[in-house]
């Protein structure tokens, strides 16, 4: 486990690390993962700027002038359970989880919000992306 608390910013700067030096989302997003997304934790946001499939920066609560083209939110607890070396059935991975709380409308999973069409066309490099925060949560382990 890593020892940085979840979403600080010693958290989110490993994160950048993490998903900057992996060679697997140099491959499924480099030259097309250019869309921003947002994380948001409870009542807490954060913007991760993508560009070329490399996060450029991660802001905490963006304002007006920020933009994004889609988001996943969850209370903390969900989050901290995606998070896990080895998370529990349907909080492993963002489909499964949306489904939970959208089609299913149960407690406790994560959400994406936005722009269905840009979540589509980046999915791939999008769920890598949030994977990676597992990654960066447990040192390499996922």
């Amino acid at each position: 486990m890593n020892d940085t608390e979840f979403a600080s910013h010693e958290w989110w700067e490993h994160y950048k690390e993490t998903v900057n030096g992996d060679p697997e989302m140099q491959v499924r997003g480099h030259d097309k993962f250019s869309d921003n997304f947002y994380v948001q934790i409870d009542d807490e946001r954060f913007l991760i700027q993508m560009q070329d499939g490399t996060v450029r920066d991660i802001l905490p609560n963006p304002a007006l002038n920020n933009r994004w083209s889609f988001g996943v939110e969850g209370d903390r607890e969900a989050w901290e359970e995606f998070i896990q070396e080895t998370p529990p059935a349907f909080n492993h991975e963002i489909i499964a989880s949306h489904y939970r709380s959208a089609v299913r409308n149960e407690d406790g999973h994560l959400m994406m919000r936005g722009d269905n069409k840009k979540i589509f066309q980046n999915l791939r490099p999008f769920q890598r992306a949030l994977d990676l925060m597992r990654v960066a949560n447990n040192n390499g382990g996922s």
